[in-house]
């Protein structure tokens, strides 16, 4: 196995988004940051069952929030990319916050994590 983490951002707009590979069995993240890092959502993609030899989907989707949260959106949008890329199964949990976040704040933070799983991509497929 091994682990590795991918950080972007700057301040309280940084974003880790931690990677375990389970050689090739799937991948466990951690998507964390702003000022008070936590678990607040999760979201578990895998490839798409196969049938008669044709993918039914690029992956399905199952996600968990602690309420009145939004961090799973976010999870939801990497366990997907990931998933799809690297076609293994992908967990991950969230928590992002930052007090009084203004609404360019949280689009800037959603990017971030956009941003974090393409330089976690990098990693995995290089």
């Amino acid at each position: 196995m091994r682990t590795f983490a991918v950080q972007v951002g700057e301040g309280d707009l940084r974003v880790t988004l931690s990677v375990t590979e389970t050689d090739g069995q799937g991948l466990a993240c951690f998507l964390y940051g702003g000022t008070l890092p936590h678990v607040g959502g999760h979201a578990l993609a895998s490839p798409g069952p196969l049938l008669h030899g044709a993918r039914l989907s690029r992956a399905d989707l199952w996600v968990s929030t602690v309420p009145g949260h939004k961090d799973a959106d976010a999870a939801t949008a990497v366990a997907r990319e990931l998933c799809i890329a690297t076609g293994q199964p992908v967990s991950v949990a969230a928590g992002i916050h930052v007090d009084n976040a203004t609404a360019g704040e949280v689009k800037a933070l959603y990017q971030e994590c956009l941003d974090a799983t393409e330089a976690a991509l990098e990693m995995l497929l290089d």
